[in-house]
């Protein structure tokens, strides 16, 4: 397994845990506004909620994924926990395929055209990938310390070398 492997898998095994264990929550817990709300982006809109952190760890790869396949921007998404979890499903296989043949074939510097933004925006793979699992780390951190904040203590700290030792069930 390469770094890249070890970075998109650990990123969906933590949201895919974040997810879980919100479960355990009310609506209201889900939909309490952030101690601390994020705007990470500045084209984006604040995450003010926990529910909102976590629906854009997913809307981010389905929103990639629809802008290199030539999808229109997903809308009118279920972002209740189950729909949540459905969507993680998707989104994540289809954008780790995107990612395993960027690295299979060497394409990292190729650009494309990301016709979503408005006006149409170019990019490199190896730039998206790395935007896409920069902003993924600090969203499941803000969602682990929110969870935290709502009496959920046991997810370990986010970090890769938990996932890597579930693994090797060490």
């Amino acid at each position: 397994m390469d770094l890249t492997d070890r970075l998109i898998e650990h990123d969906e095994w933590m949201t895919r845990r974040l997810l879980e264990r919100a479960k355990e929550l009310s609506d209201t817990q889900l939909d309490q506004p952030l101690a601390n709300p994020q705007r990470p982006l500045p084209f984006e809109s604040p995450e003010g909620t926990l529910r909102k952190t976590l629906e854009r760890l997913i809307t981010t790869k389905e929103v990639w994924s629809a802008a290199i396949n030539g999808r229109p921007f997903p809308e009118n998404a279920d972002t209740s926990l189950p729909g949540l979890q459905a969507r993680l499903n998707t989104a994540f296989a289809e954008f780790k395929a995107i990612v395993h043949a960027v690295r299979n074939a060497g394409r990292w510097d190729e650009t494309f055209v990301d016709a979503l933004c408005v006006p149409a925006e170019t990019f490199t793979y190896g730039g998206m990938i790395a935007h896409v699992v920069t902003y993924s780390a600090f969203r499941r951190l803000t969602a682990l310390k929110a969870l935290e904040s709502l009496g959920i203590h046991d997810l370990g700290f986010g970090d890769p070398i938990e996932w890597e030792r579930t693994l090797l069930g060490v």
